[in-house]
């Protein structure tokens, strides 16, 4: 069995996206909870069941929440703008090792070497330990966190009208701007020789290029219909 010269104690620090840290400071500016749960947090927030589960072990480890969920005096002290750059120097001196602060004093230190150091003195993966050093580069630089920072979440596409295909068709003559298939009107043919009195005249050349897109959405009704209204414009069937 390998050993190495070196045993590095293995350490649990938290993680946690500055804009989560930023949306509780103003949950708990407007009022501290007498128990912080996980529906509080999912409430307060605006954030999912999973990721208020996720949020919480994270709050007990930077102590602003005792082991019975209750929230500690720090969690008074950095929620307001006076105090929070004390609030953040005191979370650094008790969670982080010194060795952390000697290497990485600045915010500005090199994110991925501050990521390595995590990885190596916590065992996690390289995108758990990237939000480790954010997080701590955050209160290294004991600046109060934008008010408009926001958290990510993915926004859902809003559903078609109803009676309405979801999807997007054009028709494109040659050489012409592409206009809905709903409007779809045959361009001029190009001729050769005598001009074209109708659509349905005997030896009139016709040359059309056209591109039809199609929404992945469509159902196959919707997908013959449009095909269906195009045969009828351009050959009058």
């Amino acid at each position: 069995m390998f050993v190495t010269a070196e045993a590095v104690e293995q350490k649990s620090f938290p993680y946690m996206s500055v804009a989560i840290w930023a949306m509780l400071r103003r949950a708990f500016f407007k009022n501290v909870p007498s128990k912080v749960t996980k529906n509080y947090l999912a409430t307060a927030l605006s954030i999912s069941e999973g990721t208020s589960r996720n949020v919480l072990p994270q709050l007990k480890n930077i102590g602003l929440i005792d082991k019975d969920f209750v929230p500690t005096e720090l969690a008074t002290e950095f929620r307001f703008d006076a105090s929070y750059p004390a609030a953040c120097k005191s979370i650094v001196t008790s969670l982080y090792p010194a060795e952390l602060h000697d290497l990485f004093p600045d915010a500005d230190a090199d994110i991925e070497s501050v990521a390595h150091w995590f990885m190596r003195h916590s065992g996690a993966s390289l995108s758990t330990s990237s939000a480790m050093a954010k997080f701590y580069l955050h209160l290294v630089a004991g600046e109060v966190p934008a008010d408009d920072i926001q958290h990510r979440s993915v926004k859902k596409s809003k559903p078609a009208a109803s009676g309405k295909p979801a999807l997007k068709v054009t028709a494109e003559p040659a050489g012409k701007q592409a206009v809905p298939a709903q409007e779809f009107v045959a361009s001029q043919p190009q001729e050769t020789h005598a001009p074209a009195k109708s659509r349905h005249q005997e030896g009139l050349s016709l040359h059309i290029d056209m591109q039809v897109h199609i929404d992945p959405a469509a159902t196959p009704e919707q997908i013959d219909s449009i095909f269906a209204s195009m045969a009828k414009h351009l050959y009058g069937r």
